[in-house]
């Protein structure tokens, strides 16, 4: 429930599932964010959400960029947004906390130096909206990833720079096995 394995011509292939659909995810943000054009699925029961009043702040500095990413925010009081709509990407059920993770993993970026608000946006929806290691994946959905995965541009690094795919030759299972020939 970590990494998916797969044969291939030459060897075996070992996938890191979370930075995988946080590859995938990360560029699907960026290409919203080029399209501009949102998708966002509306909410049946609008949730609230409590903030800080600096990360209450931030999120009205930073509601274009929300929007773009498909989530539909409104300013609710002192301190308090609602969230009236989600990326397709968010799990139900994590609404409320997606917010106050991208705000957290958000200013950890600012901090460190990484000033583009869209990249780093989209760097902590991509990583806060993926799969972790640990979420079991049936064999399509496992498929599926792979397919999308080899689908982006940059399929063998995640966006924070962490490699994605491994691949060990036969030939160096073998050497690992004590095969000689």
């Amino acid at each position: 429930n970590k990494y998916i394995l797969s044969p291939i011509e030459n060897g075996l292939m070992i996938v890191d599932q979370h930075v995988a659909h946080e590859r995938i995810l990360y560029e699907r943000a960026l290409n919203r964010y080029e399209s501009n054009l949102p998708a966002s699925q509306q909410l049946l029961f609008p949730q609230t959400v409590q903030l800080t009043a600096g990360d209450y702040a931030l999120v009205l500095e930073l509601l274009p960029h929300f929007e773009q990413l498909g989530f539909s925010l409104k300013p609710f009081g002192r301190n308090t947004v609602v969230v009236e709509g989600i990326p397709a990407d968010v799990r139900l059920g994590s609404e409320t906390g997606i917010i106050e993770d991208l705000l957290s993993l958000y200013k950890e970026y600012q901090q460190h130096g990484k000033m583009d608000a869209r990249d780093n946006l989209a760097k902590s929806f991509s990583c806060k909206a993926a799969i972790k290691a640990g979420d079991p994946l049936n064999g399509n959905e496992m498929r599926s990833l792979l397919d999308q995965l080899f689908q982006t541009t940059m399929p063998y690094v995640c966006p924070h720079g962490r490699p994605v795919v491994l691949k060990i030759s036969i030939d160096e299972l073998d050497r690992r096995f004590g095969r000689t020939s």
